[in-house]
């Protein structure tokens, strides 16, 4: 590992744009499901594992980025991965089998990215981890926001094919930007027991708590965003009302996706903690109140705009602690891959157990009572974690 970190120019514009394709190329997908359903002649509910496919994926691969980047390095093997996304990407245009497979290596992708993001930043800004780690992470809610908001019209103006090709085209631009930072790749020390290697994070007990609070915070995540409009429809709430909101939910969580990172980065642990305490109320909350759910605009905007503020400030404070809670690069390799691997499996079952939930009692009750808890299970397993400045110390 470089002791001196050197990068090009091109890094920066490359950390921007690796955060602008972080998730639409799956985020962008389940807006025109219907369309996509019937340019192929299927029914849209065979297309219901699209959604599924990516989070198996996140699970499954994270936990071999660190072994590819200790073998090719960081910065080369985001050439890989983003020739990798392109593929996937842009197959899906080809036919129904092809749409699957595509979508599974996209998710491939992605895997790689989400672990190796906070990796790169820790090797070439390991002084600045919450300034860089707030730019891909307001750059991905950004780009999230946008394309869900202009997916369903490209589609409606052309097909869904254009919009896989214009998903696509933006993932060629970073690679091409990209290519210079090749040249000062950083190799991450190996894994295992001697002076310079990596301690498995397997066998650390406060990353088993990092890697719980990972998966319950996306199942939060990503059970709200899937359910909160359906939640709301039910209750009388029109279905363009409940597209709003969802906006509203997406837009809240851009501030704090670019302040938190900076606020965690140079916070005391004592503030830390205080942090988690008061984002997990603001979520408590809004589950809370989908007890006393009504068909009024104000209580679902005050819903949605607590939500929002709540999952959107999880995200970037377990992506800057990858960095903060490690001593170096391939440290933070290792805490992000293993956490990732086991959150992503706790997460992609999330959405499917509240849905389940709901065939088999028919009321929301019981699985937001069951979120609520998950929520405490969360906190607690962030507070544990900040008892430690760093995992492996």
């Amino acid at each position: 590992m470089q002791t001196t970190p050197k990068h090009s120019a091109f890094l920066l514009p490359g950390i921007i744009l690796l955060g602008a394709v972080l998730r639409i190329p799956i985020t962008s997908i389940p807006p025109v499901l219907s369309e996509i359903a019937h340019g192929l002649h299927i029914p849209v509910a065979s297309l219901g594992i699209l959604t599924t496919l990516p989070l198996l994926a996140f699970a499954i691969f994270s936990p071999i980025a660190p072994m590819i980047a200790r073998k090719f390095g960081i910065e080369a093997t985001f050439i890989g991965v983003l020739i990798l996304m392109f593929i996937g990407s842009i197959i899906r245009v080809i036919s129904t089998p092809f749409l699957f497979i595509g979508t599974l290596l996209v998710g491939i992708a992605i895997s790689q990215m989400n672990v190796l993001l906070p990796t790169l930043i820790a090797a070439n800004f390991p002084t600045k981890i919450g300034g860089y780690t707030s730019i891909y992470t307001f750059t991905m809610g950004l780009m999230t926001a946008l394309f869900s908001a202009i997916s369903v019209p490209i589609v409606l103006a052309t097909n869904w094919q254009t919009l896989i090709g214009l998903l696509s085209g933006l993932v060629i631009i970073d690679l091409l930007v990209w290519f210079p930072n090749v040249r000062h790749n950083h190799l991450l020390a190996p894994k295992g027991t001697g002076k310079n290697s990596v301690p498995s994070a397997w066998k650390n007990v406060t990353a088993w708590y990092l890697l719980v609070f990972m998966g319950l915070q996306s199942a939060l995540f990503y059970t709200s965003i899937s359910w909160l409009p359906t939640i709301a429809i039910s209750h009388g709430v029109s279905g363009s009302t409940a597209g709003i909101l969802a906006g509203v939910n997406a837009l809240v969580s851009l501030p704090v996706s670019f302040l938190v990172p900076n606020i965690i980065a140079h916070a005391s642990a004592p503030k830390r903690r205080l942090f988690v305490i008061g984002v997990s109320l603001l979520a408590i909350i809004s589950f809370t109140m989908l007890l006393f759910a009504n068909d009024s605009f104000i209580f679902w905007l005050v819903l949605n705009v607590l939500n929002g503020l709540a999952t959107g400030a999880l995200f970037p404070y377990l992506m800057t602690s990858f960095g903060k809670k490690t001593n170096n690069p391939a440290e933070t390799a290792e805490l992000s891959g293993m956490a990732q691997a086991g959150g992503y499996l706790i997460a992609a079952v999330g959405p499917f157990l509240f849905g389940l939930g709901y065939a088999t009692f028919h009321s929301w009750s019981i699985q937001t009572i069951a979120l609520i808890i998950a929520t405490l299970i969360m906190m607690t397993c962030a507070l544990l974690v900040e008892r430690k400045e760093k995992v492996f110390d």
